[in-house]
């Protein structure tokens, strides 16, 4: 009986460090998220606040940069160019992607952005759970993009999971629309997380 017990210690200290190594990072968000909450939305006012639109399409405007306030999420857009997953996997070392065939932030149509919610402690990149949070978002909730420091700012009006073989993101005709994608539950690959978006005119 006395062997049991000290297996069973030795067994759920392993377990328990093992899966703070698989999870440090997720587990790191959500502490800081939990207990020291994000910070002011005055961080990003500045930039926030140099919005506006032009009133008439004259380039082909793409995002460099992705702000949502209210979880404290800073990254870079990467433009990707690539078809494959692991051109998809190496973009997403250096930010949030944006879809290819995306619609741009100055016309109606359908934007598609992906980032990771977790990953391998080994991870070369920075944003390995750069949207651990995105369950958090609420309806409502304000995402602002940018492209050269100008802001375009869209406000969350659905969330739901979907199993990949599910994921079909409509054409749009009438609005701008941003979906915000990640794997979910954290730790797999198992179905994804999408957010629903609409830009704010």
């Amino acid at each position: 009986m006395k062997e049991f017990i000290i297996f069973l210690i030795i067994f759920l200290v392993i377990f328990s460090i093992s899966i703070f190594i698989f999870n440090g990072r997720y587990i790191y968000v959500q502490i800081k998220y939990s207990f020291i909450g994000v910070p002011s939305a005055s961080r990003f006012s500045d930039s926030i606040s140099g919005g506006g639109k032009d009133k008439e399409i004259k380039e082909y405007i793409l995002p460099d940069k992705l702000i949502i306030p209210s979880l404290a999420i800073e990254a870079p857009v990467v433009i990707s160019q690539s078809t494959t997953e692991v051109g998809f996997q190496k973009d997403l070392e250096s930010g949030v992607i944006y879809l290819p065939g995306s619609s741009a932030l100055n016309e109606k149509g359908t934007m598609v952005i992906m980032g990771h919610s977790s990953a391998y402690p080994w991870y070369k990149g920075q944003y390995g759970s750069i949207f651990a949070l995105l369950n958090k978002l609420n309806i409502n909730d304000e995402i602002v993009v940018f492209s050269k420091n100008k802001a375009y700012t869209y406000r969350v009006i659905n969330k739901e999971i979907k199993a990949p073989k599910d994921l079909v993101f409509q054409t749009q005709k009438d609005e701008a629309v941003l979906y915000l994608v990640s794997c979910w539950p954290i730790n797999t690959a198992w179905k994804r997380i999408v957010i629903k978006t609409t830009q704010v005119f």
